[in-house]
């Protein structure tokens, strides 16, 4: 395998890592402290997390992503 095709891959890989980052129910900023602080929202009941850090977190996860998604996409161009 060449390089540029092990650097896509590695890629790939920390995209998948990020991701379960934000949907695992151990993760700090995972969908479920997400669907907790809704829940407590409908029930008119105070967050059960600092909802402005979570969220502020989870994009910054989901700028990470883009940012591996925009150089997955420069090296395939590269090898055309």
């Amino acid at each position: 395998m060449d390089e540029k095709n092990e650097k896509i891959r590695q890629l790939k890989q920390e995209i998948i890592n990020y991701e379960a980052k934000l949907s695992a129910n151990t993760s700090n900023i995972g969908d479920y402290r997400i669907i907790k602080c809704y829940e407590a929202a409908l029930l008119q009941k105070d967050a059960p997390y600092d909802v402005d850090a979570l969220i502020a977190d989870r994009q910054g996860v989901r700028d990470k992503i883009n940012e591996l998604e925009a150089e997955i996409e420069a090296l395939e161009a590269e090898n055309g």
